[in-house]
């Protein structure tokens, strides 16, 4: 994996927005139809296009931490989806067989949520968004931050909470005060749905992040659809 240096040479170079996300975006995208997020796949399939389309119409960055939090979460998320499509299944059934019972004929016919393989799917189009991004290093200065944001409680950290979150904030913020110094003057976008821990209550960023932000220009956004209707503008 390259340095952060290295990279935002690249997105320099790229001339194209770019997109921050941290690992529960990713693992968003395998759980919209269990959260009904409207809108999250049909974006992931959209930013999978423009990252992979040549020219590129955007890049997609990754701090160091994802990767390695997908490969520990994304399993249990995908047996998470293919319990709630079990489940829904079995509602179904019961529906039909109540109506059967009663002589009701619906004017549709009983369902089958587990057959088509949804949640491996979707698991694979997150697969390949993984592939198409440009993963960081870690980076010793970052983490350092990042503990430093741990013993404040400074956000996105709280009391008790563990050092990825930061870790992962603070490498977008280096690459994108990099960019920014090398005159990058297009979208710099992150997204997260942990607003809990960027957000204040009622919304909007925490005074201090939304100073951060600001700084470097990158833009805060909470959901997939968001940022791609951001990086695309």
């Amino acid at each position: 994996m390259p340095g952060l240096a290295t990279v935002a040479g690249q997105v320099v170079a790229a001339g194209v927005p770019v997109l921050f996300p941290d690992t529960c975006i990713l693992l968003d995208i395998i759980r919209a139809s269990y959260r009904c997020l409207g809108g999250c796949v049909e974006r992931a399939v959209d930013l999978l296009k423009m990252t992979t389309a040549a020219p590129s119409g955007c890049l997609l960055v990754v701090s160091s931490i994802v990767p390695i939090e997908w490969n520990t979460h994304s399993p249990e998320v995908v047996e998470e989806v293919k319990r709630h499509l079990a489940k829904i299944e079995d509602q179904s059934a019961h529906f039909h067989d109540a109506c059967q019972a009663l002589g009701i004929a619906p004017s549709f016919g009983r369902a089958t949520y587990t057959g088509p393989g949804l949640a491996d799917r979707l698991r694979h189009l997150c697969q390949q968004l993984l592939a198409a991004a440009v993963p960081l290093d870690p980076d010793d200065n970052s983490r350092v931050r990042a503990v430093g944001r741990v013993v404040s409680n400074t956000p996105p950290a709280r009391r008790g909470a563990e050092v990825k979150d930061c870790t992962i904030l603070e490498e977008y913020l280096e690459v994108s005060r990099q960019v920014r110094q090398a005159g990058f003057a297009k979208k710099l976008v992150f997204c997260t749905s942990n607003t809990k821990d960027y957000c204040q209550t009622g919304g909007g960023l925490f005074p201090a992040l939304a100073a951060e932000f600001q700084t470097v220009g990158l833009v805060f956004t909470h959901d997939l659809p968001w940022a791609a209707h951001e990086v695309q503008r």
